[in-house]
């Protein structure tokens, strides 16, 4: 269907196909009457009387969904387009009945200031339905941090103030998840600033340390412009670097020298220790959160779905971990290594901790399968991959594959939940995929 016409009726399929696994969705799940309401961009619209289109979606069943979404003739979603200031984007959030009361609540104190979240309901028959709507900027959990943004923060950054109001163009939003943080390009007097402001300030603070020790082992990162201060109100910022990342191009040079730099990263003292028995804690938890979810949004999955379940725990929870555990970056991609030519500057150590060294590998791995499931062969990843692993042993890493099929099996399953949550044309068929070859790898 390489015709206009043929790739909108595929569109139209798709948009068919999701639809009905999101309302099959909704009706397990009348916990949440408004379930099918903030899943489905057609409705969603209805209800707010404007053209958007859903982008992100938590869901907790039978309790809460809460969705971003971005309004009509806006740009694409992550591109920094001056279309695309805060003012683009919104969230919505319904909940099962007895959590009403606090929506209401949040609403009437933020009419008392002067905000924008408010209470949407349907016409009838479907009274039951109430979803509360709001700004980025009244984001419930992020609001006091990006309040202190705005009042401090972009002072002590060096950015320069928005025009009109805060946040809008030319302020660019390049990456938004609701109630946990925003990223946004700024403008500064130099270079552009790409600051992150998370819920959790721990986070920004930990961060702020581990880029310092970072930088002090040479490591190709970005340097932290925040201080102390804006790191207690969960914001890190660096200057705008590079074209782009790695996932987006085609570059052996730059895959190779991020395998070196993962080796450099690997090398470093582990600082406090690594804590097996809270690993393997941690992991158990991971795969059993997973297998939890894939199974309540597909319920025929959960055969394949326990199967892997069970082989995961056999082999990355209980099996041989060869060399003792290192420094891993803990959510390593393509997308988490800019590139400028050659040059390379690893980004995003929110998830770092101390763990099996081909975990990073693995995960590298399946991100390249997913960003080309056609394109997959009898071993995880592709010629990133390949280049990667190469730069790697060059500066002295050692990794078997075995363990890296492992990791990436892993990565897979734990990331067969973001074709739901990120609105995929066709998320079944996505996560089914997910599923499948995760099982291929660890066979």
């Amino acid at each position: 269907m390489s015709t206009p016409q043929g790739q909108r009726l595929q569109g139209q399929w798709l948009q068919a196909k999701r639809r009905d696994a999101d309302r099959a969705l909704a009706a397990r799940d009348p916990r949440i009457p408004g379930l099918n309401w903030v899943l489905d961009d057609e409705l969603l619209s209805e209800l707010l009387g404007e053209s958007v289109q859903i982008i992100r979606t938590r869901y907790k069943p039978h309790t809460s969904a809460l969705v971003a979404f971005r309004r009509a003739g806006s740009g694409s979603y992550g591109s920094g387009s001056d279309g695309n200031g805060a003012g683009t984007y919104g969230w919505a959030l319904t909940t099962s009945p007895e959590h009403i009361e606090k929506l209401q609540q949040r609403a009437d104190s933020s009419q008392k200031r002067g905000g924008g979240i408010r209470l949407v309901q349907p016409d009838r028959p479907h009274g039951d339905v109430v979803v509360a709507v709001g700004p980025i900027q009244e984001d419930w959990p992020l609001r006091p941090n990006l309040r202190w943004l705005r009042d401090h923060g972009l002072g002590r950054l060096g950015a320069l103030p928005a025009a009109g109001r805060f946040l809008d163009p030319p302020v660019s939003v390049l990456r938004y998840n609701p109630e946990r943080r925003l990223v946004v390009r700024i403008p500064s007097a130099t270079l552009p600033v790409v600051v992150k402001t998370a819920v959790q300030a721990d986070e920004a603070a930990a961060g702020l340390r581990l880029r310092q020790r970072l930088q002090s082992h040479g490591i190709p990162v970005l340097p932290e412009l925040a201080d102390p201060e804006c790191a207690a109100h969960g914001i890190s910022a660096s200057p705008d670097w590079g074209h782009g990342d790695l996932g987006g191009v085609d570059n052996d040079p730059a895959a190779y020298r991020a395998g070196q730099a993962l080796a450099a990263i690997h090398g470093m003292d582990t600082g406090t220790g690594p804590n097996p028995a809270a690993e393997m804690a941690d992991l158990v938890r991971q795969l059993a959160a997973t297998r939890s979810m894939i199974t309540c949004l597909l319920p025929g999955l959960e055969a394949p779905v326990a199967a892997l379940t069970s082989r995961l725990l056999a082999t990355v929870v209980a099996g041989p971990h060869g060399p003792a555990p290192v420094l891993v970056h803990g959510d390593f991609s393509a997308d988490q290594v800019l590139v400028d030519g050659p040059a390379v500057r690893i980004i995003d150590f929110d998830r770092v901790r101390t763990s099996d060294r081909a975990r990073d590998l693995g995960s590298f791995a399946a991100v390249e399968d997913i960003a080309d499931p056609a394109g997959v062969g009898p071993v995880a990843g592709g010629r990133k991959t390949a280049q990667l692993i190469d730069g790697y042993r060059e500066a002295g890493g050692y990794v078997s594959q075995a363990r890296v099929e492992t990791w990436a099996a892993f990565r897979l399953f734990l990331n067969s939940v973001d074709p739901f949550r990120n609105r995929a044309s066709d998320w079944p068929a996505d996560t089914s995929w997910h599923i499948r070859r995760a099982l291929e790898l660890i066979a």
